[in-house]
């Protein structure tokens, strides 16, 4: 019963987590399509250079610590946690102030690096944003930590709205140019700083504040190797990027470019699943016994399944349709993106849990980094000879998944040799084939005969197909009694209040 609760419960907390995901995505998403229409080309693209420098730099800056209230909190004494938070907020408040002074100080270089002249004023107006954005890091990580997802879903959803309404209303009314989005940004930033100051301490605000023997040398311990494994990070995301625009051609780039998407939601749902399972891993391996590993599999195989029934049919619809859905969102001229789309699916039949919250939880953040050091290594090593002795665009984005997935199996080793089990048995491989096979067989029946028998334009077909898959799918999905019930469930309770 205890279990079958503990389950419920995170379900919840992971719904909250996801709501705030949504609206980071909505307000890029908005934020985007609004500055692009407003802004002539060349402006958009200085403000979204503005962004892709903030955006680097803040994996050296951050130092891996966001994760570390996750990995200490649930370690600690409740009387001791109001001391941590301070010591870490403290830290990235420093980091925050360094960046600040880079990017004022640094803003001609970074311009002349990019060369975009016009870059360097609008850095400027965005220097303060890291002292700002920088303490407000890790604020997921403490309030899952104490259950309180629901004050994080408020903070984003609000503070995305803020945000949107600050970059981009005084472009709207005041005509305004990059200046004025960057000025905006950096108001919302000040305010998203307070508001997220009060949230850190509230799950401790009544508690007693003892100073921890936590240090600083023990927080750099395991923040450290994080922050190396984010930097290769980069390397392994720009890696096919680069290949591509410098070997190919700005045409074939951009075929690439709308391609090369990863389904927003799959991330979303990984994304907030690890941060609710974060402190309850780092809980159970520092308790360090048998059950508490027994535990760790019961919940791993729990979500495991969970987020299968969720990305599995999903993403088998916009496998068998990517040509279709790149036309509808791109144009004709851009349905050879499809194919860069079609394989850039493939990981996500692999990323279907997030492994690196456990393996940071049991002491494997050094092999995280050296899982990211050499993949970046062979990634670019591979992608290089696929261009040498290949020569195609299509074979370099097969070596990034077909890598991708060997970090992803390195990674899932690791957890299989702490929690003493095969590798394979880490997947419900029946669940699986039950989901896949029937989802293919069953789209790519209704791709042919409506495209054989049936005049459609792509907005229709794409309607139709996935009216007629969801009504098949469900026929399906209960003959073989599997069970969504148990995800569903728990978050109609708690939206119905019931």
């Amino acid at each position: 019963m205890t279990s079958m609760s503990n389950n419920t419960n995170n379900t919840i907390q992971t719904f909250w987590v996801l709501i705030g995901s949504l609206s980071a995505f909505a307000f890029s998403l908005l934020s985007s399509m609004i500055l692009s229409r407003y802004f002539d080309k060349a402006d958009y693209g200085t403000y979204k250079q503005v962004m892709y420098v903030y955006g680097s730099l803040l994996v050296v800056f951050t130092l891996g610590l966001p994760r570390a209230y996750s990995y200490f909190l649930p370690r600690i004494p409740i009387n001791e946690a109001k001391s941590v938070i301070k010591k870490i907020n403290l830290v990235l408040l420093v980091s925050g102030l360094l960046m600040s002074a880079m990017l004022f100080i640094g803003a001609e270089a970074i311009a002349s690096v990019l060369k975009n002249k016009d870059l360097a004023s609008p850095l400027k107006y965005f220097s303060l944003v890291p002292l700002f954005m920088l303490p407000t890091m890790g604020l997921e990580g403490i309030l899952a930590t104490f259950k309180k997802t629901k004050f994080l879903a408020f903070y984003n959803v609000t503070t995305r709205i803020l945000m949107l309404a600050c970059v981009t209303l005084p472009v709207i009314i005041f005509n305004g140019d990059v200046s004025f989005a960057i000025i905006g940004f950096t108001i919302a930033s000040f305010i998203s700083f307070i508001f997220a100051l009060i949230l850190k301490n509230l799950p401790v605000k009544n508690e007693a504040s003892d100073n921890t023997c936590l240090d600083y040398k023990e927080i750099f311990a395991y923040a450290i190797p994080i922050m190396f494994a984010g930097i290769w990070g980069i390397a392994i995301k720009s890696a096919d990027q680069f290949f591509i625009s410098r070997y190919f051609g700005q045409e074939v780039f951009a075929d690439f470019a709308n391609g090369s998407l990863e389904l927003p939601f799959v991330s979303m749902i990984i994304s907030a699943a690890s941060i609710v399972l974060a402190p309850i891993y780092s809980k159970k391996a520092f308790e360090n016994t048998h059950n508490s590993k027994k535990e760790i599999l019961n919940l791993w195989r729990n979500v495991f399944e969970k987020t299968i029934k969720l990305i599995y049919p999903l993403v088998v619809f916009f496998f068998c349709f990517a040509d279709v859905i790149m036309v509808i969102l791109y144009g004709d001229r851009y349905e050879t993106s499809g194919q860069y789309f079609q394989i850039k699916l493939i990981v996500n039949f692999f990323t279907l849990i997030a492994y690196g919250p456990l393996l940071l939880s049991v002491g494997g953040n050094k092999y995280y980094f050296k899982v990211h050091m050499y993949g970046a290594i062979i990634l670019i090593g591979l992608e290089y000879l696929s261009v040498k002795f290949i020569n195609s665009p299509l074979a370099v984005v097969w070596v990034s998944v077909l890598c991708q997935i060997g970090r992803i199996m390195a990674m899932l080793l690791f957890v299989s040799k702490y929690i003493e089990i095969k590798l394979i048995n880490l997947f419900p491989l029946k669940l699986m084939a039950n989901l896949l096979i029937p989802a293919f067989i069953i789209l790519y029946g209704l791709r042919y005969l409506f495209t054989e028998y049936l005049i459609l334009n792509n907005l229709l077909l794409i309607g139709l197909a996935l009216i007629f898959y969801i009504l098949l799918f469900s026929c399906w999905v209960y003959f073989r009694k599997i069970d969504y019930h148990t995800i569903i469930k728990p978050l109609l309770s708690k939206l119905l209040n019931r």
